[in-house]
């Protein structure tokens, strides 16, 4: 790897900036999937997002705002109302800010997290009350706002409720009326394709690519 993890920053900046969380990386790096290298060149995408904030709250934050940015035009996650629940199950708080830790581990999940990671990512960003299950209230929440941006048809009440009810038999594997999270993960480990029914929470393998061929040249094929 070159000696300047990215020609744009001033190398003494990029200097100061590595030595002041190396530290901390090492930290971070134990709960990711990237190399100590990699994490290096996150660590840099998320220096150059904070340079845009002309008073940043401190040296390991970033503004939602601008991570949100990131979900939006980096990864291609276009959907409003799912990037708030994503927001939340990512820190389960309310700060106005990201930090450096909750920034890594996200690009990790979405870059090159197991099912097993994306499946409890999915349940907690769909869990809007933090209950531990989805009642049929809360899916027909999720489903209809997902449908009513991919139909233009105004009346889908009885479309939504009617695929909630296929999703109940299907998922609710005890027959206690809700969707736990041992209902969701057994039900998405025997269909995949059952993860994002409820709204879309992760990038399209197409994004990620594009990603990484934009922002990490030089990781080499997934």
């Amino acid at each position: 790897m070159s000696a300047s993890l990215d020609s744009a920053l001033d190398p003494m900046e990029e200097i100061r900036f590595r030595k002041k969380h190396s530290r901390m990386w090492m930290e971070i790096q134990r709960e990711t999937h990237f190399t100590f290298d990699e994490l290096e060149q996150v660590m840099v995408i998320f220096f150059k997002i904070q340079k845009r904030d002309e008073k940043p709250a401190a040296s390991d934050l970033i503004s939602r705002a601008h991570f949100r940015d990131v979900l939006h035009t980096g990864l291609g996650m276009t959907d409003a109302y799912m990037v708030e629940r994503v927001m939340v199950a990512l820190d389960r708080g309310t700060s106005p800010y990201v930090t450096m830790s909750t920034f890594a581990k996200a690009l990790s999940l979405y870059l090159r997290g197991s099912l097993e990671e994306r499946i409890t990512y999915a349940f907690t960003c769909y869990d809007l009350l933090g209950e531990g299950h989805l009642r049929r209230e809360t899916m027909y929440q999720l489903m209809k706002k997902s449908l009513a941006r991919a139909s233009r048809d105004d009346d889908v009440e009885e479309a939504v409720k009617e695929l909630v009810d296929i999703m109940l038999k299907r998922m609710d594997v005890d027959l206690d009326g809700v969707i736990n999270f041992q209902d969701f993960h057994t039900a998405v480990t025997r269909t995949p394709s059952l993860l994002e029914l409820l709204g879309y929470c992760l990038p399209e393998r197409s994004a990620v690519y594009t990603f990484l061929c934009t922002w990490c040249p030089n990781w080499g094929k997934m």
